[in-house]
């Protein structure tokens, strides 16, 4: 009697296993259907609150994306979440995607005139929101807490994925903006396989791994450590806790995590002084992965020297190269290094370039400015043609991205980043243009000048800004301004107001000589509000943001 073997689904062709290589990759749509198929009842994802097999992740997904369907939502629209760290967003964006349409996080805890500004940009068909808020707009259909519920706890609805082109909106991010306006970064369905592909091959998620993610989910790292591992049927928990270093360190070793990507800042809080750093407290850790700012060394060789058989790595990448473009794994401990480690080589399939101020290649050894090309750069920024023409250029038939990153390579070939050539920061992982924040703050009425840097206090660095103005009361509508418009994390910690830029002794006119007295102000003090006055004097003029 002969019988036939019967052959499991393969996993996305970025697998590990080799048996998966020729596999075709789904469609986005159908990104966690062959785990459900495979591993039905595996634990998918959890938020300590919320918990989700395989199989209720893409039961729900098919329903939700039915419901949707009938509210209109068809392929290509964009669909606003105002995402929060939970376990029902990545059905939310599978549902999307099984639509056809284009998944868009939005910081749900933005202020809502902001929330209101981006949707209407987006002339998004359907609103998603995680909680039963008013809704920031009147003329979009408004999905909220209940009606989500509600939908995913009703009858199964099956659904058939509409399969988007290679050159289709997968998602867009939005980031703050250099002119003032966040820039929408448009992702490709095509750049989107090329990361995980490639990335896969460094991070090596499989169906046994279990993924500690931190990142919000209007951060495109979310991708990255849920949507990437979960394609795989891998285990994700996503943390919504305080961000405090034992009880990090108490989830990690009760979900008993394998691969951790932190952010520098995290993972110095988790780190804290190293000496929790053992296998009692990460008995099945496998890989600890930081990005996104530059790292203390001094981190990272905690974590190397006390584990040396888990895999460290610093990565790069901008949102506009999808996620993470370039890697460095830190094999041995370098004890006299003082500076940050190098961002490392690029990925499979991408394309670097370190280019001076005329465009030309630098000299071996010169800093330059980093350009990335190849698969993995974006589609563009969405309606900002201009912008997107200033920083996506073509040499040679190869599409790079600007970066305004400056970097060298050191004498093993590995890049390394030496700064930026504008005013965009990193604080915390967050990317933050301070153009913005002084731009917000010019647009108020009675704002003459206005200036925005980062300076230290208590050992880190805030964000600081100096306000130009006859009368100190534009002050209060300054930061009233900023506050509704933009989010918790770009406010200014440290403000300062002066009557006139003239005002130092030398009878400079320069607003860094406003900067520095006010950080001299700052020292020994918390009070945060200064005001700069001409004859040297810098008084307290209130607590304001501590």
């Amino acid at each position: 009697m002969l019988t036939s073997e019967v052959t499991e689904p393969a996993l996305a062709p970025w697998s590990v296993d080799e048996s998966d290589r020729d596999a075709v990759a789904p469609a986005l749509g159908d990104l966690v259907r062959v785990p459900a198929l495979r591993w039905p009842d595996r634990p998918a994802v959890s938020d300590g609150k919320v918990a989700l097999t395989f199989a209720e992740l893409e039961r729900g997904a098919q329903t939700l994306a039915a419901h949707l369907a009938g509210l209109g939502v068809r392929p290509g629209d964009r669909v606003a979440v105002l995402a929060e760290k939970s376990a029902l967003v990545p059905l939310l964006a599978v549902a999307l995607w099984k639509c056809g349409a284009v998944y868009v996080p939005l910081d749900g805890a933005a202020p809502p005139a902001r929330l209101s500004a981006l949707v209407g940009r987006l002339q998004a068909r359907v609103v998603l929101a995680l909680d039963d808020r008013e809704p920031v707009v009147d003329d979009v259909r408004w999905v909220g807490r209940g009606e989500l519920d509600a939908v995913l706890a009703g009858p199964s609805e099956p659904w058939e994925t509409v399969v988007h082109a290679p050159q289709d909106t997968a998602y867009i991010i939005f980031t703050s903006g250099s002119t003032g306006e966040p820039k929408g970064v448009e992702i490709t369905v095509a750049n989107l396989v090329a990361y995980f592909a490639a990335h896969n091959e460094v991070l090596r998620f499989t169906p046994a791994s279990r993924v500690f993610s931190l990142s919000p989910f209007h951060f495109d790292v979310s991708i990255e450590d849920t949507l990437l591992p979960l394609s795989l049927g891998a285990y994700v928990f996503q943390f919504r806790g305080i961000h405090a270093g034992p009880v990090m360190r108490g989830a990690l070793k009760r979900e008993q995590i394998t691969h951790l990507i932190a952010v520098s800042t995290l993972l110095t809080i988790i780190t804290q002084d190293g000496r929790q750093v053992d296998r009692e407290t990460f008995p099945r850790l496998e890989m600890v992965m930081t990005g996104a700012e530059v790292c203390d060394p001094t981190v990272i060789n905690t974590w190397k020297d006390a584990l040396p058989a888990v895999r460290v790595l610093n990565v790069y990448g901008p949102t506009e190269a999808t996620i993470v473009c370039l890697a460095y794994e830190i094999r041995e401990v370098d004890r006299d290094r003082v500076g940050s480690y190098p961002i490392g080589t690029p990925l499979t399939g991408v394309r670097v370039r370190l280019v001076d101020e005329t465009g030309e290649v630098t000299a071996p050894g010169a800093v330059g400015e980093l350009w990335v090309g190849g698969d993995q750069v974006m589609r563009g920024y969405f309606d900002q043609p201009e912008e997107t023409a200033r920083r996506v250029v073509v040499v040679d038939g190869v599409r790079y991205y600007r970066t305004g990153d400056l970097c060298s390579y050191d004498d093993a070939g590995r890049l390394v980043f030496r700064g930026r050539d504008d005013d965009e920061v990193k604080l915390a992982g967050r990317r933050i243009h301070l153009g913005e924040i002084r731009e917000t703050a010019l647009s108020c009425p009675g704002v003459e000048r206005a200036a925005v840097a980062l300076l230290p206090r208590d050992a880190q660095q805030v964000i600081a800004m100096i306000v130009v103005a006859p009368d100190q009361a534009v002050l209060a509508d300054v930061e009233a301004r900023l506050a509704a418009l933009l989010p918790g994390y770009m406010l200014p910690t440290l403000v300062g107001w002066s009557p006139s830029l003239a005002v130092a002794s030398t009878g400079k006119t320069d607003e860094r000589d406003l900067l520095r007295r006010l950080a001299d102000a700052a020292k020994g003090t918390r009070d945060t509000r200064f005001a700069l006055l001409p004859d040297g004097a810098a008084p307290t003029i209130g607590a304001g943001r501590g």
